[in-house]
């Protein structure tokens, strides 16, 4: 047995395969660059769609709660639609990372679930930070469309640095990356369990001062090192000729490291806004 290991917090255990099963006569065909390639961009092709349909549903229904009576409103089922689709994609989560080929199946679902989470906080953030009035200045638009730029470019950038050897990652780093990762759960853990008890501790998600800033800087770094895993993850599958699924398994995994990314670079920007 080969283990393929994907760095993605998604992901969370290795992705193992047999090299005997990938040379049988029904498993002939092999992992490709190109088939990942295509793969990752019907994924992001269905996250998009889905999240301009829940954009664009959020903001008219903002929009309509501002001009009838000046106040702030979400439709009732946003909250559950973002909570929903946040848990839906952690199972899903799970059941790739230890079902490995069910993502041609399972990988197009989670990205129709990613959309409906994306698109969610495409609205919520942006009004959280700015307010209802702002966002339908078209600040909200604006914000999102710099974010989506912003995501693409640090990929771009991230990509560069990878396949020019760069930006690589040792041992150490991934170590490092690993601890990092594991306190901001361990965080956002006892962040939750202690409001469940009425006691509230700093939040660096909402906090717009320089320390929150910093805060928000850092996940998106941290999210942005993940894309180096993702491409060594894939460069490895194809290297060591993996079973065709396993592109979308590769794909899958930058999906969701493209979100966070995303969700990052958009809380920044709403943070910095905030300040002008």
């Amino acid at each position: 047995m080969r283990a393929l290991q994907s760095g993605n917090p998604a992901m969370g255990a290795l992705q193992r395969w047999d090299r005997a099963e990938a040379g049988s006569v029904e498993n002939r065909r092999v992992m490709t660059l190109g088939g990942t390639v295509s793969a990752t961009a019907i994924l992001l092709g269905i996250v998009a769609t889905v999240g301009v349909i829940v954009f664009q549903k959020l903001s008219a229904h903002v929009e309509a709660s501002v001009a009838a009576d000046g106040g702030i409103s979400l439709p009732g089922w946003a909250w559950p639609a973002l909570i929903g689709s946040f848990i839906a994609g952690i199972a899903i989560s799970f059941l790739i990372a230890f079902k490995p080929k069910t993502a041609p199946f399972a990988a197009p679902v989670h990205a129709g679930i990613e959309g409906v989470f994306v698109g969610a906080l495409s609205v919520i953030i942006p009004i959280r930070f700015l307010g209802g009035v702002e966002f339908l200045s078209g600040t909200g638009t604006t914000l999102v469309m710099q974010a989506m730029l912003a995501t693409f470019g640090i990929c771009a950038a991230m990509l560069l640095g990878y396949s020019t050897g760069i930006l690589k990652l040792g041992g150490f780093a991934k170590k490092l990356i690993a601890t990092m990762s594991m306190g901001l759960l361990l965080y956002i853990g006892a962040m939750w369990i202690l409001s469940m008890f009425g006691v509230g501790i700093w939040n660096g998600f909402a906090d717009t001062g320089i320390v929150g800033i910093g805060f928000t800087a850092f996940c998106l770094g941290l999210a942005s090192l993940y894309l180096l895993l993702d491409f060594e993850f894939i460069e490895q599958g194809i290297q060591t000729g993996a079973p065709k699924y396993m592109e979308w398994v590769g794909a899958w995994g930058l999906m969701v490291t493209l979100v966070w990314v995303y969700i990052e670079v958009l809380r920044l920007l709403s943070k910095l806004r905030s300040n002008d």
